[in-house]
Order: C-alpha cells, then structure tokens, then sequence
C-alpha cells in the first residue's frame, strides 16, 4: 500500500470514529429529552430493538439484533423492568422461552427515542446538499453490503 492511500485510510478511520462518536453521544443523552435521564445508552438501544415491530420480542432476538452475547441484554431488561419500561413473561406452553414487550411506559420513551433520532437526522441531513445527501446515501448503501459481504455480520 503506497503512503497516499494509507495517509486517506487514517483520515477516513478518524473521521468516521468522531462521526459515530458525535453521533452516539448526541442520540443517548440528555441533549434534546429529559425523559432519556435515568437511561443508559445500552438501555436506549436495547428499547429500540423492543419496541421495532409489533411482536413481543425473545431474548435471543435481542442479543442478536445488538450484536451482544446473550447474557448482555439480559441484565439490561431486569433495569428496564425495575425501572418499568418493559415487560417480561413467560411462554405458557415452553417455561423456557422468555418474551420481552414494552410497557405503556418503554412506548412513550421509545416515541421520544424516535423523535429524536428523526430530529438527528433531519439535522444531520439538513446540512448537506442534494447532491451530498445522494452521494451519502450511496456511500452508505454500498459500506453496508460490503461488510455484509466481507464480515458475514448478518444473521449472526
């Protein structure tokens, strides 16, 4: 590899790690909610996944879909149901397998979560031109697909 492109490659790794840094520190805290105060951005996450769809979600569904090992979203949901933002029951017919649902509670933060997350990324959006915002999303689409297909991460 010649200088140039490992001098580009430093600069694109640096840059995009402040991006998700800004990012991530933008979307978990108190920047634009209160309701978000007493969550962590594990919790935050883990809410999201949740609250996705309109089945009630099995641990192992969530470990995956947050690319933990499995016992990581369970000591986040035993905080999130003593702070009262989910739910968790038991399958009547299979004692083993464990259902995680939002509460009434979970659902109104997990509106705010999304909320926010849109008002994100209007901003973010916002800054840049027509032309940037296809490059952008093209940008995106093609890293997406090629860590699929170099890192096998889906359906993991």
């Amino acid at each position: 590899m010649n200088s140039e492109t490992e001098n580009s490659l430093l600069i694109v790794d640096e840059l995009f790690r402040k991006l998700i840094d800004k990012y991530n520190k933008l979307e978990s805290k108190k920047f634009f909610s209160k309701t978000l105060d007493d969550l962590t951005v594990i919790e935050i996450n883990t809410l999201v996944v949740i609250g996705h769809g309109e089945e009630d979600k099995r641990m192992s569904e969530i470990a995956n879909s947050l690319g933990v090992t499995f016992g990581t979203p369970t000591v986040t949901v035993d905080r999130l149901i003593k702070k009262g933002y989910v739910i968790r029951r038991r399958d009547n017919e299979d004692r083993r397998q464990v259902f995680i649902s939002l509460s009434d509670t979970g659902k109104d933060v997990f509106e705010s979560i999304i909320i926010i997350r849109n008002i994100l990324a209007e901003k973010i959006y916002g800054i840049l031109s027509e032309d940037e915002r296809k490059a952008l999303i093209n940008i995106l689409s093609s890293l997406d697909s090629h860590f699929d297909d170099i890192f096998s991460f889906r359906n993991k």
